[in-house]
Parts: structure tokens; sequence; C-alpha cells
């Protein structure tokens, strides 16, 4: 099988080896300011022409891989912090949904390493060499299920997930062990709850952990 290429989806770039170990981060429609959106491309687009400039290839990998991280750490912080009143996922019943519809490729499309959901937004750690199919595809039957189901409790028609998705592709145990870390202590970290264990929507496979 030959390696899956980087391709586009709207603005960011998804890259996807073969045999990876993805972290995903996907979010409801309307769950950021439109302000806090375009202040993020900016910052981002900016670092890109800095990046461009740079001419050995090993340092400016690491610059992007650097820019990536600094770009979640304050997307991530805003849907946390600063949303709007979309937070249809409080919903124990929604919640329910897009948890089983995680799980539901489990072991089959996929292996769930991790995931946590937030009132806004969902983290998941998918280890994808079972199959190799894209991500993208696997996380379109996912919202697209849960759209659909979710709209008729709240009695809403429209966009119910956001487009895109940020993607990262894990790199070592070590790096793994940090983003599951930093994925059960999400909802700690947003003051939810006093322990991880005490969120009802977390999901750990622990077997990645030994």
């Amino acid at each position: 099988m030959k390696e899956l290429k980087t391709f586009y989806r709207r603005r960011l770039p998804h890259y996807q080896p073969v045999d990876s170990i993805l972290f995903i981060t996907f979010r409801l429609a309307y769950s950021l300011p439109k302000e806090i959106i375009q202040q993020l491309f900016r910052e981002q687009e900016e670092r890109k022409s800095e990046i461009a400039q740079e001419k050995d290839n090993v340092r400016r990998f690491e610059l992007i891989s650097q820019e990536q991280k600094r770009y979640f750490g304050h997307f991530d912080t805003y849907l946390d912090r600063i949303s709007t009143n979309i937070r249809w996922l409080e919903n124990s019943e929604i919640a329910s949904i897009v948890y089983n519809a995680i799980l539901f490729y489990d072991a089959t499309e996929y292996d769930v390493v991790a995931f946590c959901i937030m009132p806004n937004h969902v983290h998941l750690v998918a280890d994808m060499k079972r199959k190799n199919r894209p991500a993208y595809d696997i996380l379109k039957k996912i919202k697209s299920f849960s759209a659909i189901q979710s709209n008729i409790i709240i009695q809403r028609k429209g966009k119910f997930w956001h487009n895109e998705n940020y993607d990262h592709v894990v790199r070592n145990g070590n790096e793994l062990t940090a983003i599951v870390e930093y994925v059960m202590q999400n909802p700690v970290n947003a003051g939810l709850c006093k322990s991880w264990d005490h969120w009802r929507w977390t999901y750990v496979n622990v077997d990645y952990l030994q």
C-alpha cells in the first residue's frame, strides 16, 4: 500500500502516513466567534511566511511542528474558555450519540486510543494502522450520523459540526503518553470536574498506556 499523502480540506493541511496514530480535534459549527477565527488565521499566515524563509529543511520542519502546536494550543484554549453559546454536547443524550458513534468503528476501521467529549468539541486519539483508511472518511461518517441524530434531539436544521478538523501525527511513545494525558485532563483544566475519571465522556484504552 502506498503512503497516504498530504491533502487539504479547506485551510488546514492533513498528513496521514501509513500505520500512524493521529490526534484529532473536531468542533461544533459556530462554536468560536468569527473574530477569534480571523485572528488565529492571520497569526498562522504570518508565521507561515516567516517559516518559508528558512532554507534548512530540518529546521523548517521543526518550525512547522512548533507552529502547529502553538496554533492548536491557542485554538483549544479558546474552545475551553471563549466560546459562543453553542454547547450542544452538554446535552447528555447528544454526547452519548457521539460517544457511541466513535466507538462504533473501534476495532474495525481504527483502534481508539482515547477520546474526550467536551461541551463544544471532541478530542480523539486513533490508531489508524488497522486499515490505513483516511481519517477524514471515518470522521465524515461519525459526524454525519451524529449530526442528523443530534439535530432531531434539539429540534433544529442546518450544520451541526464545523467542516474542518485539526489533526496531528503522533511521532513516538512519549508524545502519545503526553497527548493522552492532555485529552484526559482537558475537562479538569477547563474547570468541568476535579478528576478526569469523574468526567462521564472520557474514554481511554489502557492497553496503549502499558
